[in-house]
């Protein structure tokens, strides 16, 4: 039942696509000092995959933006003004967008335009695992969960008609993965921003925006 619903909805998603792409992809800063080979990210001259994390600040020591890597991968990418509110916020899991978040200068959370289509590309992804041969249904399950919490009506149908031998534990399961993915909970606060560095110095090669 619950696989015949999911390649109707997947028949149907496809054609409910625009024949434009639209990219979800965030805005990379332009100073960022690493450069993507086949979807990782590498230090300029390296051959092994980047590790860490990469941090700014603005000219007054506030931070003004950090990004996480694994293995060359993106997991976290976030931003604030000047004043220390939240500007972006982005999550990523096995380098494919989980959440995007923005807010206003006064942290008021807005609205995104292409939400609906960051959504849809992750019940899609969801349903391909779930047809897969042999299926992953814990991976399907994730995405199905992640593009739920980002308000895709057919994510929400495929929760409520998981497989039979897809017991209530491994969908509980699934569930933790992705509410952790998406920063334990899609009813958002602002994060806290990590703490400023020392004063910048007159002199040195700190780095300012």
């Amino acid at each position: 039942m619950g696989r015949c619903f999911l390649l109707a909805a997947l028949a149907g998603g496809l054609v409910a696509c625009s024949s434009e792409p639209i990219s979800t992809e965030p805005t990379r800063p332009a100073n960022l000092v690493l450069e993507e080979r086949d979807g990782l990210f590498f230090k300029p001259d390296a051959t092994e995959p980047f590790t860490g994390t990469l941090a700014r600040q603005h000219i007054n020591g506030a931070p003004s933006h950090e990004a996480v890597y694994t293995n060359g991968l993106r997991l976290l990418q976030r931003s604030w003004y000047t004043n220390g509110v939240p500007r972006t916020e982005y999550r990523f899991h096995n380098g494919h967008m989980v959440v995007r978040r923005d807010w206003n200068f006064k942290g008021q959370l807005q609205s995104w335009k292409n939400l609906e289509v960051l959504a849809h590309e992750q019940f899609l992804r969801g349903v391909n695992y779930f047809t897969n041969q042999p299926p992953d249904w814990h991976q399907a399950y994730v995405w199905f969960h992640i593009a739920s919490a980002n308000g895709h009506r057919d994510a929400r149908q495929a929760l409520r008609t998981p497989p039979e031998n897809f017991s209530p534990e491994a969908l509980s399961d699934a569930r933790n993965a992705a509410m952790g993915l998406l920063g334990r909970t899609n009813e958002v606060t602002t994060p806290d921003p990590p703490p400023a560095p020392n004063p910048i110095p007159k002199t040195g090669e700190t780095k300012k925006d």
